[in-house]
């Protein structure tokens, strides 16, 4: 290959990340410091209300994700975008927000609402590397004072490219043009543990658990480990990726974590919730491919 040549699939490479990691940010303590209070910045805290109360980052505002949740579990709730509307903009994001969000959770509830703000279409947001747990035990700033905002206008712009269904995930299944990632637990996979009326995982489908990405004060695994976890597993870089869990948060981490290495991915939200349920999708019991119990 001459190297003019390889210059320029480099450059294609490295634009392609950049924009994949645009909505795929992952931000520092001292990086987030440094913006508190800064305008057009939205820190958004989605522990329980009480530990909120108990002491938060300066100017974080308080995010009631169950609200959220129900929208997403009626029947049609993604596409449902008077709803939507309501609850983002009473967060007091605006179009151009710089979103980053705290969670006490290893990231599991940070991840869910970096998905859904990103399928509602905000491209500037991301997660921060560490949960409130660090922050307060590093002695970071922390205030008692109850965030009050005033209404958003972001204009909800449902990115459909984030979202997989049922449909998509058996046409994938079909075509081989995306690989399925499983967020959940060993017992989950092999169908030990049933959450629906079938247990097992979906054919051809590998395992990363969500908490095999982060330690346990939320900071994400680094990113060369990550790499060779996902070439082991058979994956190819920039592999289309379709991740699910149970019910979206596991699978959110995932999005998020393998998202950052270029590849393209969408949350199959409703997950096993939905896969396991149905009586004429496939399913398959046992070990992980290549392992043993």
């Amino acid at each position: 290959m001459k190297t003019g040549t390889i210059v320029l699939t480099s450059l294609i490479l490295i634009g392609t990340l950049a924009e994949v990691r645009a909505g795929n940010e992952l931000i520092g303590f001292d990086q987030v410091e440094k913006r508190l209070g800064s305008e057009g910045f939205r820190l958004l805290d989605v522990r329980p209300r009480g530990d909120y109360d108990k002491g938060h980052a300066p100017g974080a505002v308080w995010v009631d994700t169950k609200a959220a949740q129900a929208i997403a579990a009626k029947p049609g709730g993604f596409t449902d975008r008077v709803a939507w509307q309501a609850w983002v903009n009473s967060l007091g994001i605006g179009p151009g927000s710089e979103v980053l969000i705290f969670d006490g959770a290893r990231q599991l509830e940070s991840a869910r609402l970096w998905w859904m703000l990103s399928y509602l279409g905000l491209e500037k947001v991301g997660l921060i590397n560490g949960n409130f747990p660090l922050w307060a035990k590093q002695k970071r700033p922390i205030s008692t004072e109850v965030s009050a905002v005033e209404p958003g206008k972001f204009s909800v712009n449902f990115r459909t490219d984030r979202l997989a269904t049922r449909a998509d995930v058996l046409s994938a299944l079909k075509t081989g043009q995306a690989a399925i990632v499983d967020a959940r637990s060993k017992p989950e996979y092999t169908g030990e543990r049933k959450m629906s009326e079938r247990g097992g995982h979906i054919p051809a489908a590998c395992r990363i658990e969500w908490s095999d990405l982060v330690d346990p004060d939320g900071r994400f695994l680094e990113e060369s480990a990550l790499r060779t976890k996902l070439l082991e597993l058979g994956l190819k870089p920039g592999e289309p990726v379709i991740t699910h869990c149970q019910g979206g948060g596991r699978a959110s981490v995932d999005a998020f974590a393998i998202g950052r290495l270029g590849h393209p991915t969408r949350n199959f939200y409703v997950g096993w919730s939905d896969w396991g349920n149905a009586t004429d999708t496939p399913v398959v019991e046992g070990a992980e491919p290549g392992k043993k119990d």
